[in-house]
Order: C-alpha cells, then sequence, then structure tokens
C-alpha cells in the first residue's frame, strides 16, 4: 500500500511540475516581430512588412494584449 501512495504522489508532483513549465512557456511567448527585434532586426513577413509600408503594426501576428487572453481561454475550453 505504501509503495502505490508513493508512486501516487510522484506522479503527483511530475503533473504539477509540468503544468507549471508549461504555463511559464506560453507566458514567454513572443511574436515574429518581437523576436526579430530582439535580434535588431526588421520582420520579414509578408504581412507585417507590407503594415510597417502602411505605418501600421500587423494585427494578425501582433494582437492586442486584450485578444491574446481572449485566445488563451478559448482554447482552453
Amino acid at each position: 500500500m505504501k509503495g502505490k501512495m508513493k508512486v501516487l504522489k510522484t506522479l503527483i508532483a511530475a503533473a504539477i511540475a509540468t503544468a507549471l513549465l508549461t504555463g511559464v512557456s506560453f507566458a514567454a511567448e513572443k511574436t515574429c516581430c518581437e523576436k526579430a527585434a530582439a535580434d535588431g532586426k526588421d520582420c520579414t513577413h509578408k504581412c507585417c512588412v507590407e503594415a510597417k509600408k502602411a505605418g501600421k503594426v500587423c494585427e494578425k501576428c501582433n494582437p492586442k494584449k486584450d485578444e491574446k487572453k481572449d485566445e488563451k481561454k478559448e482554447e482552453k475550453k
């Protein structure tokens, strides 16, 4: 009985650790433009280049912060 409980506790601890690490990786996710800017370059995606020519930011690749939260909520459902 003790052996089964030890395995169960280990599995639960591993599941929690995996969930925490996954959450951190999604929170740190950068857009293509942010990645390019970090490298000191301009984004080369066609949609981003066209938006920059128009003096805007590509809304497809760079959704507003509220939209990102809404998308994550929809994915969880």
